[in-house]
């Protein structure tokens, strides 16, 4: 951990640039290169924009669809309690996906996290039997993401993969990357990963 946050406040300035090329790594991976895995955890952000639906989580749901539909896993856990904008992540994350080809079946819901952090503590009992886990969210998000995943679940075989790109409609791409630089400074600093 302690090395983690050193790399972190050393690169402090370059990290906007850091966290764009590895978004941008991740990004380019395509379904093929998922190994099969037990669960796949779609991380959550907000349900509603505007009072329209967000397209951002339409891309991450869309994103764990097309890993269900591949075969590449089994089952989706939909991660999101009551966001930002006081709706439930998973519900909207469910029937979603259900309006993709996904049945009710093969999704389960975590609805109690308000935040990334409590996105990875709060699925762990969702994963305790699959050693293999597929982490979905924004490219920009995973790296933060698969650091706290890969210290609050010990021995999982952790991969990721990006939701097609978009940036939150206020605010857009930059914003994001500010936004996860102050994420991962803090969570750094709380000793998160």
């Amino acid at each position: 951990m302690l090395k983690k946050l050193l790399i972190v406040l050393i690169l402090l300035p370059a990290l906007p640039a850091w966290i764009a090329v590895q978004d941008y790594l991740v990004s380019r991976r395509g379904i093929e290169a998922v190994r099969p895995a037990d669960k796949a955890v779609v991380l959550a952000t907000k349900a509603y924009e505007q009072g329209r639906p967000n397209p951002c989580l339409a891309a991450r749901v869309e994103a764990g669809a097309a890993l269900y539909r591949a075969g590449k896993v089994k089952k989706l856990v939909m991660s999101g309690g009551i966001n930002r904008d006081h709706r439930y992540g998973s519900r909207t994350m469910q029937a979603l996906a259900e309006r993709m080809g996904v049945p009710a079946s093969a999704i389960e819901q975590e609805d109690q996290s308000s935040d990334t952090f409590e996105n990875i503590v709060f699925s762990a009992r969702f994963i305790e039997n699959s050693p293999r886990v597929v982490l979905v969210s924004a490219g920009y998000h995973l790296m933060r993401s698969r650091w706290m995943a890969e210290k609050q679940w010990p021995g999982k075989d952790i991969q990721v993969f990006a939701a097609p790109f978009c940036s939150e409609p206020n605010g857009g791409y930059a914003f994001s990357l500010v936004r996860e630089v102050a994420a991962v400074v803090k969570n750094g600093a709380k000793g998160r990963f």
